[in-house]
């Protein structure tokens, strides 16, 4: 349950072992077994630290006390909740399409007041406010077909806003109790027909004849969005998993999102290589999203093919059982089996969702590292992955919709973790809002810099005696008195330009 602090080497591929009934500080970043490490009794649940910079109103459990458990009438106050939500789905529309807005965004608001104490699955069926937005959507007709996208990047950023951060965390013994109950691994279970279920209902909107060219446009957009959030998520989270159930419902999901070769890639390729230049899903300091996004879809495919086909001779088995082709087949096959219960349209469709999924999953990808690096101990091996190389966010509705996946240091640290135990470490560094928020920014580059270089590179001067292969390698401050006329137009926080005190890049190792 406890691993050393001392940085220590990656060992090859082949050596690095996936199942496991207890993980080594080598292996904790891609084993399913997990790790609840120990810390001293003063710090065991003690909240994440308050940051000035985080993007919120609200700040909730930073005075709980640790081991602190949710009460009946807290169970009972999300139900209340969800069944609120749940009740906007027979809201008719168009005739009160205002209606249902304004009574599915109070809600959502509302949560401010509801308490999370981290031990009730009730907070992560919020998943099911996607859906309803996206078929209502498609009901209203027009242009509203697309108002997904008004309430993925302006209502969430908002709800993110005055809901707020989550800083809590919990004990090492709640995260062991936590870790073994089934309602949390039920309801990732259950992402599973619920997503086939909105694949069918949407290839079947597609197919009704009912809709135009462009609310098929927003159908697809929508249907992506739900896949991708919701789906690639509760996939990504059940592919981490020893259970055999959950490993093939997990790769069910993603292939529901033509995207089944990330498990693959992800679980032994990205958790390896997270911050290196070997990994194709860390993005570079002044690498813009739309630089990104191709890089990293090349690039993982081209990285699981090439996990896959060492797989094959390190166990001496034939070509016939490379998994990669199997996936692409197995999402053929989804396409048409909706083509075959609904009519042709589900093949565009289905082509069409996929792609905004992914493109939406690989534009969280390009959040989560953004710049950070592994110290490289000599040519080709890195220092063990640890906290400081993910950024975290507290923001609670994101939180509860992408089952904590902004938690993402203890994911990457402790990979074999359920979503419901992992931790805010105040080691890692903060992004400033949700996913949501942070990929609305990614959008404009210069946006995207200015908020984010200035973090990053404060972040940076705590790794003392580190030399950053991207961007600069900031150090103290020359005296005015020392000032040249390239320190006058040294490094920009907003720009991220060089500046005379930024060490050269070097030659990054060729993927």
């Amino acid at each position: 349950d406890t691993l050393s602090q001392t940085p220590l080497l990656v060992r090859p591929l082949s050596d690095m072992p996936l199942f496991e009934a207890n993980a080594s500080a080598d292996t904790a970043c891609i084993s399913t077994a997990p790790v609840f490490t120990k810390v001293a009794a003063q710090l065991d649940g003690k909240a994440k630290s308050h940051d000035a910079s985080w993007w919120a109103l609200m700040e909730h459990n930073v005075g709980r006390l640790p081991g602190t458990r949710s009460s009946w009438a807290i169970s009972a106050a999300w139900f209340a909740f969800l069944a609120g939500v749940a009740s906007t789905a027979l809201i008719p529309v168009p005739s009160h399409w205002g209606f249902f807005i304004a009574i599915l965004i109070g809600l959502i608001f509302s949560s401010i007041w509801l308490p999370d104490h981290g031990d009730t699955v009730l907070p992560f069926c919020t998943i099911i406010i996607l859906p309803i937005v996206v078929f209502k959507s498609v009901a209203m007709g027009g242009l509203w077909s697309y108002s997904i996208l008004l309430f993925v990047f302006v209502v969430i950023p908002l709800a993110d806003f005055i809901v707020g951060v989550d800083a809590g965390n919990q004990t090492r013994e709640i995260q062991r109790e936590l870790h073994t109950a089934f309602r949390f691994e039920v309801l990732t279970l259950l992402v599973a027909p619920g997503i086939l279920g909105c694949l069918c209902y949407a290839a079947w909107l597609a197919n009704s004849g009912g809709l135009s060219l462009l609310e098929f446009g927003g159908l697809s957009i929508g249907t992506g969005i739900i896949t991708g959030v919701v789906g690639i998520v509760a996939g990504h989270e059940l592919c981490h998993k020893a259970s055999r159930l959950e490993r093939v419902l997990g790769r069910l999901l993603l292939c529901s999102a033509t995207y089944g070769h990330f498990y693959v890639e992800h679980t032994l390729g990205h958790h390896k290589d997270v911050a290196t230049d070997h990994d194709p899903a860390t993005s570079r300091y002044g690498e813009s999203l739309y630089e990104f996004l191709p890089r990293v879809v090349k690039g993982e495919f081209v990285n699981a093919c090439r996990i896959e086909a060492a797989r094959l001779r390190r166990k001496g088995l034939p070509w016939w059982h490379n998994e990669i082709p199997v996936y692409f087949l197995v999402s053929a096959g989804i396409a048409l089996a909706l083509a075959c219960l609904t009519g042709p349209q589900a093949v565009p469709l289905f082509v069409a969702q996929s792609l905004v999924a992914v493109l939406l999953f690989e534009s969280v990808n390009y959040l989560e590292h953004y710049g950070l690096e592994r110290r490289e101990l000599k040519p080709g091996q890195y220092e063990q992955v640890q906290p400081q190389h993910s950024w975290d966010t507290a923001c609670r509705v994101t939180n509860h919709v992408m089952f904590k996946l902004e938690r993402h240091a203890d994911h990457h640290a402790h990979a074999g973790k359920r979503y419901q135990t992992l931790q805010a470490y105040d080691s890692s560094p903060r992004l400033p809002a949700g996913y949501a928020t942070m990929i609305l920014l990614a959008f404009f580059p210069p946006l995207w810099r200015m908020v984010m270089h200035p973090r990053l590179l404060a972040h940076r001067l705590q790794q003392v005696g580190q030399v950053f292969r991207h961007g600069p390698t900031p150090g103290p401050a020359l005296p005015k008195a020392k000032s040249t006329s390239c320190c006058r137009s040294a490094l920009s926080e907003q720009t991220g330009e060089r500046s005379c005190r930024a060490t050269p890049r070097r030659a990054a190792p060729q993927e």
